[in-house]
């Protein structure tokens, strides 16, 4: 099923008024901001078919793999070419600055966790760090499928679709670093909450 990220443009997220929190709720509103982020990912991830290919090639849904692993199209970007028809260009270009969007609203709160001065529970920043590695995992996969649509012969893009779609990409890969310095930021975090406990 293709994602209605043309339609539903304004819903992605809402910012958060981190500022206006006392200094003692910021840590644990911090953190919840991290995982609704990264709910919101992952939902409209799955709203939008999966966003992924198969480790064997083939294209595959992320409901595909929910059941047994296997998937439930054999040719996912063949379908999501096919089910948008004339609009591919808008539709692949709306789910990119979607992903990108909903990445960067999970680096970000990432990135709030993990300079917050007021001590963490360790236990909770290595579970925000694998809910952050799982974004970035599935940031990738969806960078993959995306890059295999657009260059699939049967898309017919025009070169500056193409280039529109490569611009894009690049601002998704954009965001796939912003994850990556997120992760590492919380990894420092837990590191210095682990030595704390340590002295």
């Amino acid at each position: 099923m293709l994602s209605a990220a043309v339609l539903v443009t304004g819903c992605v997220s809402q910012p958060v008024d981190i500022a206006s929190r006392s200094p003692s709720e910021m840590p644990v509103s911090a953190q919840e901001d991290l995982r609704t982020a990264v709910a919101a990912f992952r939902m409209r991830q799955e709203e939008a078919g999966g966003w992924t290919l198969g480790a064997d090639g083939s294209a595959r849904g992320l409901l595909g793999r929910l059941v047994g692993g296997a998937p439930e199209r054999s040719d996912a970007a063949g379908d999501y070419i096919r089910q948008a028809g004339d609009a591919l260009p808008s539709y692949l270009a709306g789910d990119i600055v979607l992903a990108s969007d909903l990445a960067d609203d999970v680096s970000q709160a990432a990135l709030v966790v993990a300079s917050t001065s007021t001590p963490l529970p360790e236990s909770q920043l290595v579970r925000d760090i694998a809910s952050v590695e799982t974004v970035l995992a599935s940031a990738r996969r969806a960078r993959t499928f995306f890059q295999a649509v657009s260059v699939d012969d049967r898309a017919g893009l025009t070169s500056n679709q193409r280039v529109t779609l490569s611009e894009a990409l690049s601002r998704l890969d954009d965001s796939i670093s912003a994850l990556v310095n997120a992760t590492d930021a919380l990894a420092d975090r837990r590191w210095a909450a682990s030595n704390a406990l340590a002295s």
